[in-house]
């Protein structure tokens, strides 16, 4: 049974060039990538469960391998993008002080005077 999930613009825009590029359906773009995925993640050099572990504090994302590491920062930048409702509201606050929001293009290591 087929079942509908909703995938980010920027994602469809990369998912889409790939497609072209292979050319294979949108479709057959994101199959192709799931199995790598898949692949991966049972690799005897690439453990997910571990980059859980670093995710949570419980395991030093040094003692990871470097595609470990890799997801491990992935994971971290998809989870700043989307942020909390509580991250949210801190970053409301800064923006509302005229405080540094997060980065842009030219602003890194700017903290005051930002206008985001």
């Amino acid at each position: 049974m087929a079942k509908t999930i909703k995938i980010d613009d920027e994602l469809m825009e990369v998912i889409g060039r790939e497609a072209d590029m292979m050319s294979r359906s949108l479709a057959g773009q994101v199959r192709h990538w799931v199995r790598i995925g898949m692949s991966i993640e049972k690799s005897r050099f690439f453990d997910q469960s571990r980059v859980v572990e670093a995710l949570s504090g419980k395991l030093s994302p040094d003692a990871l391998t470097a595609g470990e590491q890799e997801a491990y920062i992935d994971s971290l930048f998809d989870a700043a993008r989307s942020g909390t409702t509580e991250q949210r509201k801190f970053f409301a606050a800064r923006k509302a002080q005229g405080l540094g929001t997060g980065l842009r293009d030219g602003a890194i290591g700017r903290e005051s005077g930002a206008s985001d």
